[in-house]
């Protein structure tokens, strides 16, 4: 992308070039370097730069780095929801609960800066926060917890707390991995054994959800 022609050149402010397109590209490019970067090590000369521009035109578009990152947060909070609806295969409800909790945790691997920006700390924005909502990514989940119930796969319970538990040991391995057993051999394995755990204290009449592999292997419940 060039650089917007100067005002000495079209008699207009320098803000009035930058257009959507431009908008688009840095906000491509910002969540590109997230992906697996902290979010305070954006730096906002090096990203102006690459797109031909200066930082003045994140201050004018995005209002600053904050809201650059609640803008990131959001294009982020949708390729996690897209990925977690792209993990259903509707074979049955109990395998599609493992295919999404598996999905949640490959892409916050893949994504560890990103994730950073859906499930911490909400970055505040003026220009965002009259605009918030409740984060995309929950609405697969919801649904499938919620079928659950209704099937009666899991007891009777208020679905938004059901999977506001769930989601908080979804989180709680997912970030253990993360911080603790990124090289861990057995990282996967105790990803599993939770999520066997969660589904099995769910489970109504003390039933245990089927699993994508098959039945259960003991008593204690099923692995996945």
């Amino acid at each position: 992308m060039t650089r917007s022609p100067s005002r000495a050149t079209t008699g207009v402010p320098p803000h009035a070039q930058y257009d959507d397109a431009l908008r688009l590209g840095i906000l491509r490019e910002a969540t590109r370097r997230l992906r697996g970067a902290a979010p305070e090590k954006l730096g906002l000369r090096p990203l102006a730069a690459s797109q031909g521009t200066s930082t003045t035109a994140i201050y004018t578009m995005f209002g600053g780095k904050s809201g650059l990152l609640a803008a990131v947060a959001e294009e982020a909070d949708r390729m996690l929801a897209e990925a977690l609806r792209e993990s259903l295969r509707h074979d049955s409800v109990e395998t599609d609960m493992r295919s999404l909790c598996r999905a949640y945790r490959r892409w916050a691997l893949d994504n560890q800066g990103l994730y950073a920006l859906v499930v911490g700390e909400p970055v505040r924005s003026p220009r965002i926060e009259a605009d918030r909502r409740d984060p995309q990514w929950r609405e697969p989940l919801l649904e499938i917890v919620d079928a659950l119930v209704d099937e009666g796969v899991f007891r009777a319970a208020d679905v938004h707390e059901a999977a506001t538990a769930i989601w908080a040991s979804l989180h709680g391995v997912v970030s253990l991995e993360l911080s603790v057993w990124r090289e861990s051999p057995s990282a996967e394995q105790y990803f599993e054994t939770q999520l066997a755990a969660v589904l099995r204290s769910w489970a109504a009449g003390g039933a245990r959800p089927a699993s994508a592999a098959g039945p259960a292997t003991s008593s204690h419940g099923m692995v996945g």
